[in-house]
């Protein structure tokens, strides 16, 4: 629902606070209570919200105050808002005490090992004193912090487990690399001394494997099926290509994990990298954002830090 124009001086900071305690408390009262601020000066809040925008927003009655579709699409996009606020506040403090704004990014595990410290490393030449706070979780998580205005940009696998979320609509998104798979074992392991593995022999083995719902299990039981034989059932699953790791190098199982972690691992004597024919994972690497974001010279700065990054490494 598209909502009429209202002009900013009648759109205030705490309309959008009322909206939100409205729909999460249910009761004109209980907003009240948890605002500190007296019903009847709520309801005339309301009021004049409503009037400017045209459309009602609540339907209130005995049961309490219930959302309109409008009310819905208002607080859908009021909490956004609100963390744009926060993040101006929080920039322009930052810049009263010499730093040169913040920049907030969200980032996938894998992305941690070597592309983001590089990328980081080349940002803080660039711009010295811009605050980076980093957040790292899953692609999932993230993707939902970022439409929410929490952060500015994602770096990480943006795969097709996210067409469902009603998020991604709302985003656009760089390739950068495409992630590649590999089979590790731990290094006393009998695979591990053959300098070659046939899908046969790791059809018969132990493994620790990414969840049925993950891209990667999918590609993994592919390969199997391309072969003409069943994918082995795992004996764990986890969606860590840390834990899979440790699995592979303390518990005697195979697994699948990217080879950029898997490199790192066996150069510290975890774990060895198997010879196999296992193709490049189709899903990308991507820096993502929202379409709405406005113009950032910090962010700007950080996309060309990372893309250079990548472009090293590619060489």
């Amino acid at each position: 629902m598209t909502l009429p124009a209202i002009p900013s001086s009648q759109l205030r900071l705490q309309h959008l606070v009322l909206c939100r305690a409205l729909v999460e408390s249910g009761t004109v009262s209980e907003a009240a209570s948890m605002l500190h601020r007296t019903q009847p000066a709520l309801t005339k809040m309301l009021q004049e919200l409503e009037s400017s925008l045209g459309v009602k927003l609540f339907e209130r009655g005995r049961l309490g105050a219930r959302p309109t579709a409008a009310g819905k699409a208002f607080f859908d996009r009021s909490g956004a808002m609100l963390n744009e606020w926060r993040i101006l506040s929080e920039e322009l403090e930052a810049i009263a005490k010499g730093e040169r704004g913040i920049l907030r990014v969200g980032a996938t595990p894998l992305t941690t090992l070597t592309l983001m410290p590089q990328a980081l490393g080349r940002l803080r030449k660039e711009r010295p004193g811009l605050l980076v706070r980093f957040r790292e979780a899953t692609i999932h998580d993230l993707v939902l912090a970022l439409d929410a205005g929490e952060l500015d940009c994602v770096v990480g696998r943006f795969s097709g487990e996210l067409l469902g979320t009603e998020a991604v609509g709302a985003l656009r998104h760089e390739r950068l690399y495409d992630q590649v798979l590999c089979i590790v074992s731990g290094t006393e392991h009998a695979m591990a001394r053959r300098r070659r593995v046939t899908w046969k022999d790791l059809a018969s083995q132990d493994w620790v494997l990414p969840p049925p719902e993950l891209a990667t299990r999918n590609i993994f039981n592919s390969s199997f099926i391309r072969e003409g034989l069943l994918p082995p059932r795992p004996v764990f699953e986890s969606s860590s290509f840390a834990t899979s790791i440790s699995f592979a190098h303390q518990l005697g199982v195979l697994a699948i994990v990217p080879l950029e972690a898997a490199r790192i691992a066996q150069a510290h004597g975890l774990v060895r990298v198997l010879r196999t024919d296992l193709a490049a994972f189709s899903a990308p690497i991507s820096i993502i954002q929202r379409r709405d974001a406005p113009p950032s010279e910090s962010l700007s700065a950080f996309f060309d830090a990372v893309r250079a990054a990548v472009a090293e490494n590619m060489d």
